[in-house]
């Protein structure tokens, strides 16, 4: 047997086989639950590659420009599925900045977040290369206009059948441009190959059951959030759930009551504040069920160094911490 490629579509192809019916993405909606399974995100990835395709888009780079949305990620897999490059913005990015960063990336179409279409004549106007705009929303459109149409629109352009041979990602082509932060200069794009992207998920040693939650709480442009989270999740079969505000964080943790979480040290810190906080003669692991929930068992910490003091502390509240930063 050929060993498989390292490629992200073997990802979401594997995981369908094997967790067809297991919710995939999960999040709300005026505080009704949404899920879609694995079945339903691979049949969307393959309707996205096709439409596009279709369209005249294969073999072009395309950008993303929202926040963490099931259309998001069901849009990115479906642009890496086939042999086009997906362009992750940060939507908070000034218009004018978001338009410089498409023009050098040579973005041919774009997903956005409904809430930002009030720039799109300003992107039209200011990247000429854009000849699409698919704005980030199941529901399909009156399809006004040819050149802006919603996820939902889309997805009914094609059917979801198989990727061909042909149009599918080699290991070593480019997959993803992430762009730097563009602390010292201009942000550069880095060009990450569907091996960099999948090698890097699959050596994440981490043992779970389908249907794990994990609760994402991190931008979905970052590398760190893309890959720990989506891809490394979505490879074993977990349910990631979407935290739509950071303001909503603690309301979220009771909803969802995830088993895994990913964040950044500041967040690490701040809960932990919030739990010393707590009145002293409450056993301090009742305190940290109180706080999240039943299930979760371990925080995963990167993107900066973390305090060992703050692994030690959280631990007492029965939530291991794992440092996930360094070289």
């Amino acid at each position: 047997m050929a060993e498989q490629k390292h490629v992200i579509p073997a990802i979401i192809a594997d995981s369908a086989a094997d967790f067809a019916d297991v919710t995939a993405v999960r999040w709300l909606v005026k505080k009704e639950m949404q899920d879609r399974s694995y079945r339903e995100l691979d049949s969307a990835r393959k309707r996205v590659w096709h439409a596009l395709a279709k369209r005249g888009f294969a073999n072009t780079h395309i950008a993303l420009i929202g926040t963490t949305a099931y259309e998001w990620i069901a849009s990115y897999v479906g642009l890496v599925s086939g042999n086009c490059v997906a362009v992750p913005l940060d939507a908070g990015l000034p218009v004018e900045e978001l338009e410089d960063l498409l023009n050098r990336s040579d973005s041919e179409a774009l997903f956005l977040s409904p809430k930002m279409k009030g720039i799109i004549p300003d992107v039209k106007a200011a990247c000429p290369k854009i000849r699409l705009v698919i704005l980030l929303d199941e529901k399909t459109s009156d399809k006004a206009e040819e050149d802006i149409i919603t996820f939902g629109d889309l997805i009914l352009e094609a059917e979801a059948e198989e990727i061909s041979a042909e149009d599918s990602p080699e290991e070593d082509d480019v997959c993803t441009f992430i762009y730097t932060s563009g602390t010292t200069g201009k942000s550069k794009g880095v060009m990450l190959t569907q091996r960099n992207l999948y090698d890097n998920m699959k050596n994440i040693v981490i043992t779970a059951d389908p249907g794990m939650k994990m609760l994402s709480v991190l931008p979905i442009h970052h590398a760190y959030c893309l890959v720990m989270d989506w891809l490394m999740g979505f490879s074993k079969g977990a349910t990631l759930c979407i935290n739509d505000s950071l303001l909503h964080l603690v309301r979220n943790i009771s909803k969802f009551e995830p088993h895994i979480m990913l964040m950044v040290p500041l967040m690490v810190e701040t809960i932990y504040k919030r739990l010393a906080m707590a009145d002293e003669s409450t056993p301090k692991k009742e305190v940290g069920k109180s706080v999240f929930g039943p299930n979760l068992h371990t925080i995963y910490s990167g993107g900066a160094h973390l305090d060992p003091y703050y692994i030690e502390k959280m631990a007492e509240y029965g939530v291991e911490v794992c440092e996930g930063y360094g070289m």
